[in-house]
């Protein structure tokens, strides 16, 4: 028979000891397993950062393995480290008041990139240096369209002409302008001036060339040469001819674009010294080209440099005479050679029914049209009588 137990009454022995017994078991049954007690995360435990202000506190003595929640210290706020600012932001503020526009840009794009990585002060200085920038460039801008403008006028009267010295770019010139100051392939600006004032050279016409697509460099160089060289031609009998160089200011493929199709024709002095008259003032009428000689005029010696020669009267002293003008008949153009062949035949045929029973000039030559002048229509010979020993002083010619 088994004796009955009953589970000790909490305070029998010990009155003082109020701690709860665990679960009341039959004496020889085994001890039931002690619930694991309940532990607060550990602060350094996965999936927790770690928290310096934390800290824990050793277990309560009434109960082994007990602990108290832990506690969290408090530490006031630290004082706030002030930022410096970035260098490059202040180089870029200096250099963009400074007008060093592309370095200021460049440093201003590098200090905003690198002040916004660093937590750096300075990009209202960046900014700054932007906008100095920019003001730079209106301002330069702006000049630019003024200096512009002004080296595409000229002062001028009511009747177009030039009243002072005005530097302007050699497409501003306006046919009858006299300038100076201009160099062969630049197109820098050069002085427009008076006429009447020393000058070197002087805009003789404005043409414009055929439309369509731009044709290239040298085919436009090609055209306006030769309607500036027809141009030239008036200028032929100037005294001052043989010193005088065309030139043509042609429009650029851009400005073709834009539908510009203007060239001006120059004519540049090379003699000594300089112009003091328009060129159309210095035209001689006593001279000469060879399309305008007539029967029975007298020459001094002949010029092969001068595109026209220098009539005489008869009575002066003089070395040449044209004693035929003759027309050739029409015909395709026969070759330098063939036309010289039928210029001569027909001078000879001339001088041997003139001179016959007269004195015969010492020497007998001949002026004919060249291949351009030809297919224009031109047939024309000259006939000339020549003295090579002295100058003659009266005419070849019968009365």
């Amino acid at each position: 028979m088994t004796t009955p137990t009953t589970p000790p009454h909490p305070g029998d022995d010990d009155p003082e000891d109020f701690s709860p017994a665990g679960p009341w078991t039959p004496p020889g049954a085994p001890a039931p397993a002690e619930p694991a007690p309940t532990w607060p995360p550990h602060p350094e435990a996965p999936g927790r950062p770690e928290d310096p202000l934390r800290a824990s506190v050793p277990g309560h003595p009434h109960g082994p393995g007990q602990n108290v929640p832990p506690q969290y210290a408090y530490n006031p706020p630290s004082t706030p480290v002030a930022r410096r600012t970035n260098r490059l932001a202040i180089a870029a503020l200096v250099t963009g008041l400074c007008g060093l526009v592309l370095i200021a840009i460049g440093l201003a794009i590098a200090a905003l990139v690198q002040a916004g990585r660093r937590g750096e002060r300075g990009k209202g200085l960046a900014v700054g240096g932007l906008v100095a920038s920019a003001v730079w460039c209106v301002a330069a801008v702006v000049t630019l369209a003024v200096v512009a403008g002004s080296l595409l006028t000229v002062d001028r009267d009511s009747s177009g002409q030039v009243t002072g010295r005005d530097k302007v770019l050699p497409s501003g010139l306006r046919a009858g302008d006299c300038f100076t100051g201009f160099e062969e392939g630049s197109m820098a600006p050069i002085t427009a001036l008076p006429c009447t004032e020393p000058h070197e050279g002087e805009a003789i016409a404005e043409v414009r060339l055929p439309g369509g697509e731009y044709p290239g460099d040298q085919k436009v160089t090609e055209m306006a040469s030769d309607m500036c060289d027809r141009k030239m031609q008036r200028f032929r009998r100037s005294r001052y001819a043989t010193d005088l160089e065309p030139y043509s200011i042609t429009p650029t493929k851009t400005s073709w674009g834009a539908g510009d199709r203007k060239v001006i024709c120059l004519a540049r002095y090379t003699g000594p010294g300089t112009l003091t008259a328009p060129l159309a003032k210095t035209v001689d009428p006593n001279m000469k080209e060879w399309l305008g000689l007539k029967l029975g005029d007298c020459l001094g010696k002949w010029d092969d440099d001068a595109p026209a020669q220098r009539v005489l009267p008869c009575s002066q002293p003089h070395w040449i005479q044209v004693y035929a003008v003759l027309t050739l008949p029409e015909s395709p153009y026969p070759g330098a050679k063939a036309a010289q062949r039928k210029a001569e035949a027909a001078c000879d045929k001339r001088a041997d029914k003139l001179f016959t029973g007269r004195r015969y000039p010492d020497l007998v030559s001949w002026l004919f049209p060249e291949k351009y002048e030809w297919e224009s229509g031109v047939r024309t010979v000259v006939c000339l009588g020549q003295s090579e020993g002295k100058p003659m002083t009266k005419s070849l010619l019968p009365r």
